[in-house]
């Protein structure tokens, strides 16, 4: 029984140690990846100065735009996500849907698209059979990355798409802050100004500034400011807006990232740390158990009878010698013999 329980510590302790250095070196870098789940809602506000067709005057109100970003399951797999986006712009007035019907004089603009990513580095990709799109526009083909930065961020210029535009635009690393506990890589992206179909029918023009908070180890964007201007090609302001995440947006964001960095922490640094020294502790249990084992004797049912004394012949039996063999008979005093001579015999 000491043995078979010595084998088994050894063995588990073996397995533990292997454990401990296949976590973070194969399982963490096959995890890092886009969960196959996204269902996120964010939400940015600001206040604009946008022009009213009523009045062909610039008026000043509250703007809200909420995003909606939902995996599509049956168009991804282990390697590829595709997900689903949706932003809804509306003017605030009151208590104001997050998003209305084209019927709506609140609806400022509403914007759908469709885009397939690697889910290691982000990076777009063109899956025919997933029907990438932006606004129903199947011809578009996107490219750079579209809702979130790459797993494991470097601090360089990305490829930033937009859905307005149609295409990338240079994101440039811009430093590093706090925010919300976490350590946040500032990235920058501008489009200058492009030719744009102001209401899909007024030709004008459209720049937009992206400034995007990313927490480098997940490629979660915490915070994201946007600034928009639209003008008519004769330089009439049609719109000028700065929106930014809301608090309970940036705190979600956050607490979704921290989350997902006490996943990789705990798997690649705590359950390491724990299956190694289990397995280290079972290692040695094991050793020792097996060490005294065999130094310790036999139990009593396993230890061999001690080897019989050789017998020794019996010596040879000889006849007991009479008493008086060799011995001469004592004197007699005289007169002895004669008397029991002459003695008369009984009668």
């Amino acid at each position: 029984m000491r043995k078979v329980l010595a084998h088994v510590l050894l063995a588990l302790g073996v397995f533990g140690i292997v454990l401990a250095f296949l976590l973070p070196f194969y399982a963490v870098p096959r995890a890092k990846k886009t969960p196959l789940d996204l269902d996120i809602t964010t939400r940015a506000t600001g206040t604009t100065r946008m022009l009213d067709p009523a009045t062909s005057e610039l008026v000043v109100v509250n703007l809200r735009a909420t995003r909606h970003v939902r995996t599509d399951s049956y168009a991804s797999n282990s390697k590829y996500t595709t997900v689903d986006e949706s932003v809804c712009i509306v003017v605030v007035r009151g208590d104001t849907p997050d998003c209305l019907s084209a019927a709506d004089s609140r609806l400022l603009s509403v914007t759908t698209d469709r885009v397939t990513g690697d889910r290691k580095n982000g990076e777009s990709v063109h899956v025919t059979r997933y029907n990438e799109n932006v606004n129903g526009d199947t011809s578009v083909r996107h490219t750079g990355l579209s809702y979130k930065w790459p797993i494991d961020a470097k601090k360089r210029t990305y490829q930033f798409f937009l859905p307005d535009l149609k295409r990338a635009f240079p994101a440039t690393y811009q430093g590093k802050s706090k925010l919300r506990g976490l350590t946040v890589y500032e990235f920058v992206s501008a489009t200058g100004v492009q030719p744009y179909m102001i209401n899909g029918t007024l030709p004008g023009t459209f720049e937009d500034t992206r400034t995007v908070y990313v927490e480098p180890r997940t490629g979660t964007i915490v915070k994201g400011i946007e600034h928009i201007t639209q003008s008519l090609t004769n330089g009439t302001p049609v719109l000028d807006t700065t929106l930014t995440f809301d608090d309970k947006t940036i705190d979600f964001q956050a607490s979704y990232a921290k989350d997902k960095i006490n996943k990789l922490n705990w798997a690649g640094i705590w359950a390491p740390l724990i299956v190694g020294l289990v397995g280290l502790a079972a290692l040695v249990a094991g050793a020792l158990l097996w060490w005294t084992g065999r130094r310790q004797p036999p139990p009593p049912s396993e230890v061999p009878p001690p080897p019989e004394p050789e017998q020794q012949p019996d010596p040879p039996a000889y006849e007991a010698p009479p008493a008086t063999a060799g011995v001469a008979p004592p004197p007699q005093p005289p007169g002895a013999q004669d008397n029991e001579a002459t003695q008369p015999l009984p009668r």
